[in-house]
């Protein structure tokens, strides 16, 4: 099979599962939004956000490490798994009691402290979750498959049994329930396609491991930075009702940037593949900036576009402050996306230590000016701070990318923010127009006609500007393994 069709057949499953995620997850996130209220939407928010945290010292950049090696040598899934999933599980108590600890000596309510302490449920789950594997092995259906399953189910739980604020704690509880028995699930379906699990310990193995992950995981340590720090400060700087707002525009980013997500996962084992060919290296980053431009642009030209639309469709008015800091965490997305572009193919060819000093930086920055903006500026000082310092990480992510393989694909970015730029100015014409007639609608009518206009004026501008050719996606499939 060539490497081109392997490719779309990973984007083919992985979108499936994405939309389906993406769709329970808007649903939830919805509900829970409007039956929780900012105040304790604001709580989940931040107890989301700490665990997040908690949960990088669990993987430590060990599913990255496992994909690479994977890929490049199919025979070491069987043990490789094995130790990287006794050894997250070990990781997993040990932090699982810090973090307990930690939220115990918070100066917050008890009811604050009962929500943030269920959440730690999520690290079980989290280290037993096998998709690295499928990953590297490019079954992505497998991962379609669990993550379909975490998301109807968290959804449907969620619409039987939260109903309240006080519900609070449940919702974290169904949320990391979830994870933790489609994970065991998965473990059943490794046994079928591998071999069964048996606990590894191996120390001088595990420090091997470590060493080889550590670059990485401070890489991602720092990309949570970028995402996650901003609404943990917000916790500790602000009202909840304030991180409930700007935790329902980071809902928002987060799901847009999920089309990139699905992409760079696709891509990424064919990508390590190439690695020691600079001409395939070339080939597949071409493709792949392609696609990934194209997809983000439109997601990033929606965003800044609809922000006041999808905010009220999705969560009620009550979240109207939230607009102004989604344009600029959607402005944002467009730095992720090239990020992405530029980063996590890095990871895959050698190159973890540069991309550790960037993002590091980038994210020492990050927490600099959330300090010094979110007591000026609130919400949008919080926003701009993820911005700038996403911003200053990419630029050196551009220079080590260049180093690599000597491209960075300016001409494919300028296309990209032509047709995002006319495709936004298309969304906020149509609702300057249309407002007589809107403002008397329900909030979804401005969200479809705008969606519409961003997307057909995105469509047209992509084949005028030769972004999307329909050759360049026939040499794509045409590249071989």
């Amino acid at each position: 099979m060539t490497a081109g069709r392997r490719i779309f057949q990973n984007i083919r499953a992985l979108a499936a599962a994405k939309a389906a995620t993406m769709a329970s997850g808007l649903v939830t996130a919805a509900w829970t939004a409007r039956v929780l209220g900012p105040d304790s939407f604001g709580v989940l928010g931040f107890g989301t956000s700490l665990m997040a945290y908690a949960a990088l010292f669990v993987n430590l950049g060990l599913s990255t490490y496992a994909i690479r090696e994977i890929a490049r040598d199919r025979e070491q899934a069987g043990p490789l798994s094995e130790h990287v999933l006794t050894l997250r599980t070990v990781l997993a108590v040990i932090v699982g009691a810090l973090y307990a600890a930690f939220v115990l000596t918070l100066d917050k309510p008890m009811a604050v402290k009962a929500v943030l302490l269920m959440q730690a449920v999520q690290l079980l789950g989290n280290a037993l979750v096998l998709d690295f594997v499928y990953q590297a092995t490019e079954r992505m259906g497998v991962i379609a498959t669990r993550e379909i399953g975490t998301s109807i189910g968290s959804m449907l739980l969620v619409f039987l049994l939260v109903r309240g604020p006080e519900d609070a704690i449940l919702a974290a509880a169904i949320t990391g329930g979830s994870i933790t028995v489609n994970a065991l699930v998965m473990i059943g379906r490794f046994r079928r396609d591998f071999g069964s699990l048996r606990p590894r310990i191996d120390l001088k193995i595990w420090r091997e491991i470590l060493t080889a992950a550590a670059p990485m995981a401070v890489g991602v340590f720092a990309w949570a930075i970028f995402t996650h720090l901003d609404v943990v400060m917000l916790g500790f700087m602000a009202p909840h009702t304030e991180v409930g707002w700007y935790s329902a525009a980071v809902k928002i980013q987060t799901l847009a940037n999920l089309a990139g997500n699905i992409v760079m996962n696709a891509f990424l084992p064919q990508l390590a593949a190439a690695y020691g060919d600079l001409d395939q290296m070339r080939e597949r980053m071409r493709a792949y900036a392609t696609v990934m431009l194209t997809v983000g642009a439109l997601v990033v030209a929606g965003g800044v576009a609809l922000a006041p639309a999808i905010l009220a469709t999705l969560f009620g008015d009550a979240y109207d402050p939230a607009a102004l800091p989604l344009r600029i965490l959607m402005v944002a997305s467009a730095v992720v996306y090239a990020n992405m572009i530029l980063g996590n193919p890095l990871l895959v060819w050698h190159r973890q230590t540069g991309y550790m000093i960037a993002m590091l930086s980038g994210g020492v920055l990050n927490a600099l000016l959330n300090v010094w903006w979110i007591p000026r500026y609130g919400i949008q000082g919080a926003a701009m701070a993820t911005l700038t310092a996403e911003l200053a990480a990419t630029l050196a992510i551009a220079w080590l990318h260049r180093r690599v393989v000597g491209e960075l694909y300016g001409g494919l970015a300028a296309k990209a923010v032509l047709c995002g730029g006319l495709a936004v100015a298309a969304g906020l014409i149509l609702h300057r127009v249309a407002a007589p007639l809107l403002n008397k609608a329900p909030a979804i009518a401005d969200f479809l006609s705008g969606s519409v206009a961003v997307v057909g004026v995105f469509a047209a501008a992509t084949l005028l500007t030769g972004l999307v050719r329909p050759t360049r996606l026939r040499r794509l499939t045409g590249v071989t393994v």
